[in-house]
């Protein structure tokens, strides 16, 4: 699923509490990975599996989950342009190897899944470097290695000639230019003294927007359940059945809906079907809800991945916008998947 990631908060922040607030990093510690499933979150999409004996630095921890930052070398032709918060992402439909060093003959650290946002340090002849955060399970990481490790790196590192991402340094902490840390829990307001839209916890990383008369404007990156949201578009159908899009084919193009429906198959547009791109993946779905109606979800490349792990009916909770409600030659309505959640 593609949770809503940015969050546009103000928060009370007195002078004297800047300091505070401009605390540095909290403390990571290097460490050797088992064979590891790097997710968005903990329990969310797969961005990039890790071999055993790949070295990461160890961040915060939550439940049975740890957060890792891993560093390497990606071909440089697979890297596209910025996707959420992230400058970079591997595009195509296939996953990439991470080696490291530039280089064929550099180690297979791993690799990373299509339509993964990636943060960028350098280039060498075809090939860039690459890094990102995420979480795996705990017990990949092992704690008597991670506390060999931390002290200083091998004074042989030095001497390479390209980063490699054995031996990650600090800088891969994807902290934003200028981040800032909340001091303690505080309100959420949506103007400085206007109305309380929320609280923001303690530890908490944002990035300052704007500032006005001891009130600072920042963006967090924050995690909410799928089912909790709907779309801000005007457009948003919230009653619309796929018989309405049937029924109106033209007045509904364009509408965004919000819909539970089962997943039957992930197939692949053949050339009869005009209104799909030959070889485009789709959800073949039946609903929404309890209709008993054929769906055609178009699954952009950024979903791929998770769409190939979902198995034949499987519920999903879609938002979606209508690209035809009739489509050609057997009048199933197609959508263009935006986002959608397992049930």
């Amino acid at each position: 699923m593609r949770p809503i990631r940015s969050l546009l908060i103000l928060l009370a922040v007195a002078p004297s509490s800047a300091a505070l607030l401009a605390a540095a990093p909290l403390a990571a510690q290097t460490a050797l990975v088992a064979d590891a499933t790097v997710r968005s979150a903990p329990g969310g999409a797969t961005i990039a599996l890790l071999k055993r004996g790949t070295t990461v630095t160890v961040g915060a921890t939550r439940g049975g989950n740890a957060h890792v930052v891993f560093a390497g070398w990606i071909d440089g032709s697979k890297i596209g342009g910025a996707k959420d918060s992230f400058p970079a992402q591997l595009t195509g439909d296939i996953a990439m190897r991470l080696r490291s060093a530039p280089s064929m003959n550099g180690v297979i650290l791993g690799e990373v899944r299509p339509g993964t946002g990636l943060f960028t340090s350098g280039k060498q002849s075809t090939w860039v470097s690459v890094r990102r955060g995420g979480w795996v399970d705990a017990a990949a990481i092992g704690p008597a290695v991670a506390a060999k490790k931390a002290p200083t790196p091998p004074p042989s590192r030095k001497s390479e000639p390209a980063p490699s991402a054995k031996e990650p340094a600090p800088v891969v902490e994807p902290l934003p230019d200028g981040a800032m840390r909340v001091a303690r829990s505080s309100t959420l307001r949506n103007a400085p003294n206007g109305l309380i839209v929320g609280q923001i916890g303690a530890g908490t990383i944002v990035k300052p927007l704007a500032r006005s008369r001891g009130w600072v404007r920042v963006r967090a990156e924050v995690w909410v359940p799928e089912r909790d949201v709907v779309p801000a578009d005007s457009l948003f159908g919230a009653s619309l059945s796929a018989a309405d899009l049937r029924a109106d084919p033209e007045g509904t193009r364009g509408r965004t809906v919000r819909w539970e429906v089962q997943v039957l198959a992930l197939q692949y547009a053949d050339p009869l079907r005009r209104d799909l791109a030959t070889d485009e993946p789709y959800f073949l779905a039946k609903g929404p809800g309890a209709e008993d109606q054929l769906l055609y979800l178009a699954i952009p490349p950024s979903l791929l991945g998770e769409a190939r792990s979902t198995q034949a009916l499987t519920r999903i909770l879609i938002t979606a916008r209508v690209r035809t409600g009739r489509s050609q030659p057997v009048g199933v309505p197609i959508l263009d998947l935006l986002s959608f959640a397992k049930q």
